[in-house]
């Protein structure tokens, strides 16, 4: 992690809410947090699904029910939990982060 924050430029991403990703956040111009709607979130987890088992669209990983409805899991968790940990931990950092929403707030800030 260290040497990829040394370079120039660089694009993290993920939900990481862990310690180490705080140095990071330390060094970024711009922190970005995509913050959709949470049925837009359970839409699209049920529209990939469907694509994945009819073979409309690749996977890293075998679609599984049982990932299937760990995805449920986690976009509960993430809304819960893991939002109000991002915004509670990196609030020091809230005049570098961006929300996204939707489309309209993704073009506004970078177009």
């Amino acid at each position: 992690m260290t040497s990829i924050i040394q370079s120039e430029s660089w694009i993290i991403e993920g939900i990481h809410n862990e310690n180490w990703v705080s140095s990071s956040f330390h060094q970024a111009d711009l922190i970005i947090f995509l913050d959709t709607n949470y049925s837009i979130r359970t839409y699209r987890i049920i529209k990939r699904f469907l694509k994945q088992k009819l073979h409309l669209e690749k996977s890293n990983y075998k679609p599984t029910v049982k990932i299937f409805f760990n995805m449920f899991k986690w976009n509960r968790y993430f809304e819960e939990v893991g939002k109000v940990n991002f915004f509670n931990n990196y609030s020091v950092h809230k005049d570098k982060i961006k929300v996204i929403r939707n489309t309209s707030t993704l073009e506004k800030h970078f177009n």
